[in-house]
Formats: C-alpha cells, sequence, structure tokens
C-alpha cells in the first residue's frame, strides 16, 4: 500500500511540475469562453489524452533499455527542473500565459484547447515517458489513472480560478516557485529507481 501511495504521490507531483503552464493557460480559455465551459473542459481532456497516448507510446520503449540503466532516465526530469530554476531568477523574463484565442464556435474552442495542451506538452510528455519506462506494468495501472484524475482536478481549479480570482493570482504568482523543485524531486525518483519498480506484478 504504501509504494501504491508513493507512486500516485509522484505522478501528481510530476504533473503538477510539467503543466503549471498550461493550468494558467486554461484558467485563461475559462474566463474568455466563459459561455462555453464543457466545451473547454472537453478540448483540455482531448488534449491531455492524446499526451497521455503519446508518453505511453514512448515509455514503452524503456522495454528495450537495460534495466540497471533506466533509473539514469531521472536525469531528465531533474535537468528540466534545474533549467526551470535558472530561467525563474537569472533568465530572461518572459509572459505567463500567451492570450491565444480561437473564435467562438464550439469546434473552434475545442480545436484550440487539443492545440494549446500539445504545443505546451512537451515537458509533460518527456518527463512521463521517463516515468512509464521505469515503472513496472503493474505501476502503469497506477500512474494512468492518477494522471486522468489530476486532470479533471487541474480543469475543476482552473474553473473554479475564474470564479475566484484571489485563487488564481495566488497560483500564478506562487506556482513557478515550487513546480522546479517538484521535477527535480521527481527525477531524483526515478534516478533512484524506488517504488515504482516495486509493486508486486
Amino acid at each position: 500500500m504504501n509504494e501504491i501511495l508513493i507512486v500516485i504521490g509522484v505522478t501528481a507531483g510530476a504533473f503538477i511540475g510539467t503543466n503549471m503552464d498550461n493550468f494558467l493557460l486554461l484558467v485563461t480559455m475559462y474566463s474568455r469562453y466563459f459561455r462555453h465551459p464543457g466545451t473547454v473542459t472537453a478540448g483540455y481532456f482531448a488534449g491531455m489524452i492524446l499526451i497521455a497516448i503519446i508518453t505511453m507510446a514512448i515509455g514503452e520503449l524503456g522495454d528495450f533499455i537495460p534495466i540497471a540503466y533506466l533509473g539514469l532516465l531521472g536525469v531528465i526530469p531533474m535537468m528540466m527542473g534545474v533549467f526551470a530554476l535558472w530561467k525563474l531568477f537569472w533568465g530572461p523574463q518572459q509572459d505567463e500565459v500567451n492570450n491565444t484565442f480561437a473564435g467562438n464556435s464550439g469546434l473552434a474552442i475545442f480545436s484550440a484547447l487539443i492545440m494549446i495542451q500539445l504545443s505546451n506538452g512537451t515537458d509533460t510528455i518527456i518527463t512521463f515517458s521517463a516515468l512509464y519506462a521505469d515503472s513496472s506494468d503493474p505501476s502503469d495501472f497506477i500512474v494512468a489513472p492518477t494522471f486522468l484524475a489530476m486532470v479533471g482536478l487541474f480543469s475543476w481549479v482552473a474553473y473554479y480560478s475564474v470564479r475566484h480570482p484571489g485563487l488564481g493570482r495566488f497560483l500564478a504568482r506562487y506556482g513557478k516557485y515550487v513546480t522546479p523543485f517538484i521535477l527535480i524531486l521527481v527525477g531524483f525518483y526515478i534516478f533512484t529507481d524506488t517504488a515504482s519498480d516495486l509493486v508486486p506484478a
């Protein structure tokens, strides 16, 4: 049970660490298309499910990597976290959210949400591919539903933030300081090759 909880925690942490920018974009889309929350939610879920499918497909390549070297994949999210820290404190400052809007039709909004998730999902794909590659098959059945649960949670919090702007401002201000450390911890978890390989087959 402890191993399962660890896998859930690492998966949730990896999702938060790689999706804060997407969360802020999602808040923006809910705010812009406040008359179409269902369409925004559907587009967000569709985009994230596509990312999950891509991630699992890439993660399957880990079967061809000698198990002794799988933990080295943890270096990737660790370096992503270090780079995020550098960019945060010493890199050029950029706007947190790109104000990219679609038309007002349901199809345009739905398509825009999918494209936003795919274009901003590289870090999610890289991190979760390493996590899937390092995990055993039983762990994959824990990672996948946890990933989808986090998609639902992010969607709900983003929608809630539109109606409670104080929460949205708080997450936008402080979330960026937390996510690099989460990525480093997730990378360290993969590097040490612990609970995700301990769940019995």
